[in-house]
């Protein structure tokens, strides 16, 4: 079975139509759709539903997009390392997922650097949440993530930075709360808030509110969305700090008190052999941050 056809595959479980992923691939409909019947006549599986316009896996093709996925994340890391091997310059991509916090501005002199070193070697990031990036990295579609804890150390290294985001909470410049200093439970109260889809948050956010009741209008894994939803006075958004968000929004943050912080690491799947320029980059920051 070739690699192109599972390509066009997975093309088309993410897209859900033959007609988009058609476009994404750069192939005709007809040919697409053809490939795709012709792969299910070789499993002797519909690995599709077809509803309407859209096409839905099922529960065979949802596993068999699963081990596919990682086959060929495989595949092009095999791909990468020959590459390197036949070649004096380092090449390769880097892929990163990154939770929104200051730890890009820790991280970006290491990267400038290693670039300046290797410029053949390509980035592809990808931001999200902690539960996301540790999904993906296990689908082998990331090698390298930063996060926060809990983490399991039996399925990845870690390497803990020097980062220690603070929590609290972004509010319209003119609002009641601009003026306070630091945000309390009592203020939290009959307050509509838009907090992060992060499971080790709640846990969290419910032991600073001791068992209050919160209002919550929303939630979101990053801010750009949700900071026009906050400046259109919908909600106010629990985050971090360093949390980028747009600039034409007018919002202002306030921590909480008692202070809450949030350490960041470095992680990496075990047992998973990385590409020579992901290795190469995570022994430079083990010698600076180990």
């Amino acid at each position: 079975m070739e690699t192109r056809i599972l390509r066009y595959f997975l093309v088309v479980a993410k897209q859900g139509t033959i007609s988009a992923a058609a476009r994404e691939l750069h192939i005709s409909q007809p040919t697409l759709s053809r490939q795709i019947q012709q792969l299910e006549t070789q499993l002797n599986t519909p690995l599709f539903t077809r509803e309407r316009r859209r096409m839905y896996l099922t529960k065979a093709g949802s596993a068999y997009e699963k081990k596919i996925r990682r086959i060929i994340a495989e595949l092009d890391q095999a791909n990468q390392m020959i590459a390197n091997i036949n070649n004096n310059d380092l090449t390769g991509t880097i892929h990163i997922g990154c939770v929104e916090s200051e730890v890009t501005k820790l991280l970006l002199p290491q990267l400038i650097a290693f670039h300046r070193q290797y410029p053949h070697v390509r980035y592809d990031f990808y931001d999200a949440d902690g539960e996301d990036i540790q999904e993906r990295m296990d689908q082998g579609n990331i090698e390298l993530g930063v996060v926060c804890a809990p983490i399991s150390t039996v399925k990845y290294h870690t390497l803990k930075l020097p980062i220690q985001d603070r929590w609290g909470l972004l509010v319209k410049s003119d609002s009641k709360l601009a003026h306070h200093q630091v945000i309390t439970a009592e203020d939290l109260q009959n307050l509509p808030l838009i907090i992060p889809h992060r499971a080790l948050f709640y846990d969290d956010l419910n032991e600073l509110v001791q068992g209050r009741e919160l209002e919550i209008v929303a939630e979101s894994n990053l801010l750009t969305n949700v900071s026009y939803l906050a400046q259109a006075g919908i909600g106010n958004i629990v985050c971090i700090e360093e949390a980028p968000r747009p600039s034409s929004t007018n919002l202002k943050f306030i921590p909480f008190s008692p202070e809450r912080r949030q350490t960041q690491f470095l992680i990496w799947p075990k047992g998973n052999t990385l590409t020579e320029a992901t290795q190469r980059f995570i022994e430079k920051l083990q010698t600076i941050y180990a």
